[in-house]
């Protein structure tokens, strides 16, 4: 818990130095049918509206978002705090950063938990392609409890303002109970700079964990304002 308080202080920490740095920030708004978080349904196949603030400054980043959320429990919205560096080396761009998860509402604080986070991407062709992994000792927050997602993604643009994209993943955890494997694709557009749309679908390998692990295609609005 002090590492935690400590990532968190450095969080904050830099979003102040904002106020002071030459920093770009991009604040969004935006609704989803199903808020989808790898493979699966945050909102128990309700829809969701979300929004977030992004600070960049230089390659340091620090970013909250945040959702309605329905785990069948009291628990109603969550709150993100992320924080990271993205430096480049041989066309590779790489993103070293920690992630809060926060819950608020009744129980809230049992599903709290943090991971760091280390990935990289390069332009292949037009195509953009990835891989990233995400470690934390505190899973759902009844630490000591390790799980670690992997992924590998891309993104290409197609036409104008639409870009294909698509993950594959898989969920690790320390006792086995809970782990799957899932993949998502979809098409984005971007017909002007301040909005994009999203239609997606989602499956995982473990329908037999409920509801909310099947598959599911989604769709999304977004609105965004840089300054």
């Amino acid at each position: 818990m002090k590492l935690r308080a400590f990532l968190i202080a450095t969080a904050m920490g830099l979003g102040l130095y904002a106020g002071s740095a030459s920093a770009q920030i991009a604040l969004n708004v935006g609704a989803t049918t199903d808020y989808v978080f790898r493979g699966v349904s945050q909102t128990n196949e309700g829809a969701a509206i979300q929004g977030g603030v992004d600070m960049t400054i230089g390659k340091a980043y620090f970013g909250l978002f945040a959702s309605n959320i329905d785990f069948n429990t009291a628990a109603d919205a969550e709150l993100d705090m992320y924080v990271g560096y993205k430096p480049t080396w041989m066309g590779h761009t790489f993103d070293i950063g920690f992630i809060n998860y926060t819950y608020m509402g009744g129980g809230g604080g049992d599903l709290a938990f943090y991971e760091f986070k280390i990935a990289t991407s390069m332009a292949v062709g037009p195509a953009t392609v990835g891989a990233a992994v995400f470690y934390t000792p505190d899973f759902t927050g009844v630490g000591p409890h390790d799980a670690m997602y992997g992924e590998i993604n891309f993104a290409m643009p197609v036409l104008r303002d639409f870009t294909v994209g698509g993950a594959v993943g898989k969920q690790w955890v320390q006792d086995k109970a809970g782990e799957y494997g899932t993949w998502n694709a979809g098409v984005t557009w971007m017909p002007v700079s301040w909005m994009s749309l999203d239609a997606r679908y989602h499956d995982t390998d473990e329908h037999g964990l409920g509801a909310t692990y099947q598959d599911r295609a989604t769709a999304s609005i977004k609105f965004i304002k840089t300054f």
